[in-house]
């Protein structure tokens, strides 16, 4: 492996923590949008790298159910859980969960990231407004 390559290496294993750590951070303070920055900091390194657009989504996923988990088991503790909240929207959401995976295959990999930006920015406008 050149030096390049090394470099190259060492790099993307730096942003990929700094990307996992604020995620992780963000999730912790905000109880959500750890997996917008995994979803964004990835999309940058696909364009430099191996990930392609299925795979940033799939592994954004895959990390937020932990750091999801840690985080509810945090709020917990402070008795900040709606439980009754909770009881109405998980099965939805799991069924929903389930589509959207089964889903995720057939779309296009342009067609995700658009309906993905579109959500963030409708997201940023509701909570300014």
């Amino acid at each position: 492996m050149g030096v390049m390559a090394m470099k190259r290496r060492v790099f993307t294993l730096f942003l990929l923590l700094a990307v996992g750590f604020s995620a992780g951070l963000i999730n912790g303070l905000l109880g959500a949008g750890g997996g917008i920055l995994i979803v964004f900091g990835l999309n940058k390194l696909s364009t430099s790298s191996s990930w392609d657009k299925h795979s940033v989504f799939a592994t954004a996923l895959a990390v937020i159910l932990p750091l999801s988990l840690l985080t509810v088991f945090q709020y917990l503790k402070r008795g900040s859980l709606d439980a009754q909240g909770l009881g109405v929207l998980i099965l939805p959401a799991i069924a929903g969960g389930a589509l959207g995976g089964s889903l995720l295959r057939h779309l296009s990999s342009r067609f995700l990231s658009r309906l993905f930006a579109v959500i963030v920015l409708a997201s940023g406008i509701v909570l300014v407004v």
